[in-house]
């Protein structure tokens, strides 16, 4: 169980980190797409970089717990990029 909420302790740096891109995407729209690949690349290198410093000892719960943490970042992404539609 610890091992799945080490895996779910990689939102820290993904909340602000996505936070901060989705502030970019608001004030250039045109460059959507590069923003959307930069993204995808700087949170793969952070949760790959973070299962490579934890090494734990079950890895298939420490890697459920990083699976839960991308979904709830990522409905997130969703949720603010929704509300500015409005």
């Amino acid at each position: 169980m610890i091992d799945f909420f080490l895996g779910l302790l990689v939102c820290i740096p993904l909340l602000p980190f996505n936070d901060l891109i989705l502030k970019w995407a608001k004030k250039d729209p045109q460059k959507s797409l590069a923003i959307v690949t930069f993204m995808m690349a700087i949170n793969a290198i952070i949760v790959l970089g973070y299962g490579y410093i934890m090494k734990p000892e079950e890895s298939k719960i420490f890697i459920l717990g990083l699976f839960v943490a991308i979904l709830l970042v990522m409905f997130r992404k969703i949720k603010k990029l929704i509300g500015q539609d409005k």
